[in-house]
């Protein structure tokens, strides 16, 4: 059975290991070993799916997502691992965010459209 990631090129073949070792002490979140337990197995799931996946944690949205996402991301990768969405793509940040507000208060996933 063929998956989204076949097409494509691992040229990055250590890239959830440097998700996991990422120095997530410089960010909003802090050290990865005091993450509340449901962010943890949140961005396991994320990096382990087959199809673009991107986590977006909140207080300050920062973005976090699988080896897939990186085709989504094109040249802001690897620069936008670990950042917030505002630094990411500040021309649309407002857009986001009031859909990431809305949707967080009410535990509703995000449609991507």
């Amino acid at each position: 059975m063929s998956t989204y990631t076949d097409n494509i090129e691992d040229d990055e073949p250590d890239f959830i290991s440097n998700v996991y070792n990422y120095d997530w002490s410089s960010t909003s979140l802090g050290p990865m070993e005091i993450w509340d337990n449901s962010i943890t197995n949140a961005v396991n799931l994320c990096l382990q799916s087959a199809f673009p996946t991107v986590i977006s944690i909140a207080p300050d949205w920062i973005v976090l997502y699988n080896k897939a996402w990186r085709q989504v991301l094109k040249s802001k990768h690897p620069h936008a691992l670990g950042k917030t969405t505002k630094e990411i793509w500040a021309d649309m940040y407002e857009r986001f965010v009031s859909k990431y507000e809305r949707y967080n208060y009410q535990f509703l996933p995000i449609p991507v459209s």
